[in-house]
């Protein structure tokens, strides 16, 4: 996917979002890095599958549908609130890092822009990352998404895992973390093909930040209060904002 520009600054960053009013229109995501697809990573898992007219069939005894019926069963001594229907579930699981259909989005570009330089990136970190993909300039990315459907409405939706259309869906504050990074979810029933290619085109636009303003902007975000804690309200995000000032990152 191409570029649209470069964010070298934070003004460069104000500039794109200028002017916007957060609605049901606009939706922001963040990269590490440039190269990342716009793949759910369940697209990105292994599956051996076979394909049938209407649809492909996953052989073997692990698949999505198996792997998230399992979370669920096993969820449920480990959380206080029980999602109301399987759109809820996908969420919560996604968010925990279970490999689902869904790929995240945020209403608050400034959510996007800290997963996209959140994380101190060194000159050792792109050394390593080198090693398996050596061109890599050391750039992350920041996307914007235009949708003008409204959200799904999962009362009246059945099955997520057979849903039909490329879709948002605002899922109910299930997670206190999809609360803090006013998080929503796109899904889309090929997850096996970058989002961008299923949508008209200029309806997402990928920004290039590269390696050398990473730090600038990690630091001015740090400054308006977005960092590891309050994007991850829990004391995993705390541990880690704190790690970092110890280690004056």
């Amino acid at each position: 996917m191409d570029f649209t520009a470069d964010i070298n600054s934070f003004e460069d960053f104000r500039a794109i979002v200028e002017g916007i009013t957060p609605d049901e229109r606009y939706f922001f995501r963040g990269e590490s890095k440039d190269y990342y697809e716009l793949i759910p990573k369940i697209g990105r898992c292994k599956l051996s599958t076979i394909e049938l007219p209407t649809k492909n069939i996953t052989l073997g005894y692990y698949s999505e549908r198996t792997v998230f019926e399992r979370f669920k069963n096993q969820a449920l001594s480990r959380i206080n609130s029980i999602p109301r229907n399987d759109w809820e579930w996908l969420a919560l699981a996604q968010h925990h890092g279970l490999p689902t259909r869904l790929l995240d989005w945020s209403v608050n570009p400034l959510v996007a822009l800290f997963f996209a330089v959140g994380d101190p990136f060194s000159e050792k970190d792109l050394e390593k990352t080198r090693i398996d993909k050596e061109n890599y300039e050391g750039s992350a990315a920041f996307y914007f998404l235009t949708i003008k459907s409204n959200f799904i409405d999962s009362t009246q939706v059945g099955d997520p895992l057979e849903y039909s259309k490329i879709g948002i869906y605002s899922p109910p504050h299930v997670s206190q973390r999809i609360s803090s990074q006013s998080g929503v979810f796109t899904i889309q029933p090929d997850p096996k093909t970058p989002l961008n290619e299923l949508l008209r085109k200029n309806r997402v636009r990928k920004y290039r930040i590269p390696f050398s303003s990473r730090e600038n902007l990690r630091r001015e975000l740090r400054l308006f209060g977005i960092h590891h804690s309050t994007i991850f309200p829990d004391l995993e995000g705390l541990s880690k904002y704190l790690h970092l000032l110890l280690d004056h990152k």
